[in-house]
């Protein structure tokens, strides 16, 4: 199975990125978390 490390830095002002991340990955059937 191949694995893939996906950083995304920036400034985030309480814009819920963790959940969405999480919805988009679900959607597209991915698997893993976020940090």
């Amino acid at each position: 199975m191949p694995a893939v490390r996906i950083r995304v830095g920036g400034a985030v002002q309480g814009v819920g990125l963790r959940p969405f991340c999480y919805r988009e990955a679900t959607r597209r059937g991915l698997a893993g978390f976020v940090l």
